[in-house]
């Protein structure tokens, strides 16, 4: 028996989002420490674990040693394509979590076998086994977006099965811009662990698992490359990578659960600015806001 259930009251609350970003000693202009991060979201974006990636413990690796460390019960996670990976998968289903893994041509069967799935059917829209959404967005300066989501719980277009045993839907998402009259197509494909009952409800959270895992790179990782300068690091001594690294996720985690400024909505560099030209606001986040937050 599935020990994961899909009971609203179970469900976390927080989903997990994993993103890397590489720091530091930029000496002979290549990156060679990268510290992977896997982040939890939910009404406040918070950083929850690292691993720091050596010349000894490459990425595939070291995401499963991360997800051991964690609690990932009925979270979903994603991961960029080069978690796409069947020990990664196997390893998330173990744990009683959910996962929603893009596949590029790092995997490049499994990508043909999706791509020629969804090839064959004439009309998508139509087809009896699949459930599909159509979200229309328009951005800012002239920016149209159009994004079609395509769910099939027909797998057996994988050819290989034993190796992808955990797959129990695959996604097709057409993504359509259109910028000042030109117009560019991205098609991009999914696998997925998991099935439920209500169809429409399902394509909504593929939808929202997809549109969330971009919010790692805007609400955490853009912050710390910009506000906290991560990007600009030089400190490349013993673990002060590493050390550093934290102290900046602290920081970001801190300042995004302050509320006493009056508003959720305040930028996080204000912040910031606001602790540095006035002690007491940060006497007041270490004495008042920290422990009620506990």
């Amino acid at each position: 028996m599935d020990k994961r259930n899909y009971k609203k009251e179970n469900k976390q609350k927080y989903k997990y989002r994993w993103k890397s970003n590489k720091v530091s000693d930029r000496s002979d202009k290549r990156w060679k420490h990268t510290i992977y991060s896997i982040s939890v979201l939910g009404d406040v974006g918070l950083s929850i674990g690292q691993v720091k990636v050596d010349e000894k413990l490459n990425e595939i690796t070291a995401i499963p040693e991360l997800l051991e460390l964690l609690d990932i019960t009925n979270a979903h996670i994603t991961i960029d394509a080069i978690g796409t990976q069947e020990k990664i998968t196997k390893k998330i289903v173990k744990k009683c979590g959910h996962y929603v893994f893009k596949v590029k041509e790092n995997q490049r069967e499994l990508q043909k076998d999706i791509r020629r799935y969804f090839d064959t059917i004439n009309n998508l829209k139509a087809h009896k086994d699949i459930i599909w959404k159509e979200v229309s967005d328009k951005k800012n300066h002239g920016r149209i977006e159009k994004k079609n989501y395509y769910l099939s719980y027909d797998v057996n277009s994988i050819k290989d099965k034993k190796k992808w045993e955990t797959i129990k839907g695959i996604a097709y998402v057409r993504v359509q811009r259109t910028i000042r009259e030109e117009t560019s197509i991205t098609d991009n494909y999914y696998i997925i662990d998991y099935k439920i009952e209500i169809d429409k409800l399902e394509i909504d959270k593929l939808e929202e698992v997809i549109r969330d895992h971009w919010n790692i790179e805007c609400g955490l990782h853009w912050r710390l490359d910009v506000i906290l300068d991560e990007d600009h690091s030089r400190n490349r001594v013993g673990n002060s990578i590493n050390n550093l690294a934290i102290i900046r996720k602290i920081v970001f985690n801190l300042a995004s659960l302050d509320t006493s400024f009056g508003t959720k909505k305040m930028p996080l560099q204000r912040k910031l600015t606001r602790y540095m030209l006035d002690f007491k606001n940060i006497e007041m986040l270490i004495f008042e806001v920290i422990p009620s937050i506990s």
